[in-house]
């Protein structure tokens, strides 16, 4: 970390050093002296930016979130919107190492928010975008015909995204899907759901 940094630049590293310290120790047990060792800096210059714990990891989760909304951001938004939902979807899913990684720690935040109203507060935020975001592509979907009226399209987002948290549960807690299973899975519900249309 450069001694020149800008403050945001500084507590998104810090935040990068929490995620990586969360994923190798659980939430639980890392220290804001874990956090300042991984990101090769003194815990004073980590206080300076964060004053607890709890604010840091409440920076943490929306740096987390904020990443994969940058994910889903760069997908390119083209017909058939059934492929554009699936690619939108896969963003989300833990498809390689990192997001592995990512998703370990997004687990322990949830856990987390439990008992944090902010952690929540974060999440359910997260979520409603999501299902924002779905809906809208729903309604895109039906205006080119790919999806039949009379849909509650709001019902079926939120429905997507619980069938997507749960692949990521089952990914991280046992051996049912891997990537490529997961990424099956995924196209099938969505296939599924397309099969009305046109």
């Amino acid at each position: 970390m450069t001694q020149h940094a800008d403050a945001e630049t500084r507590r998104i590293q810090v935040a990068e050093a929490l995620l990586t310290t969360i994923a190798e120790r659980g939430l639980a047990r890392t220290t804001l002296t874990d956090v300042a060792a991984t990101a090769g800096v003194s815990v004073g210059l980590v206080q300076r930016y964060f004053r607890s714990k709890d604010e840091l990891l409440r920076f943490g989760f929306d740096h987390v979130c904020r990443r994969t909304r940058e994910r889903v951001g760069r997908v390119p938004i083209v017909l058939p919107v059934r492929n554009v939902v699936i690619a939108l979807m896969e963003q989300i899913l833990p498809l390689e190492p990192e997001r592995e990684k990512e998703l370990g720690v997004w687990l322990s935040f949830v856990q987390a928010s439990l008992t944090d109203t902010e952690l929540a507060a974060t999440h359910q935020a997260s979520v409603t975008e999501l299902i924002d975001g779905l809906t809208a592509a729903f309604e895109g979907a039906q205006r080119a015909g790919e999806l039949p009226p009379g849909l509650d399209l709001r019902a079926e987002a939120a429905a997507l995204a619980a069938f997507v948290d749960g692949l990521c549960l089952h990914h991280a807690t046992t051996q049912s899907f891997d990537a490529a299973r997961s990424r099956a899975a995924l196209r099938t519900y969505v296939d599924r759901m397309f099969a009305s249309g046109r």
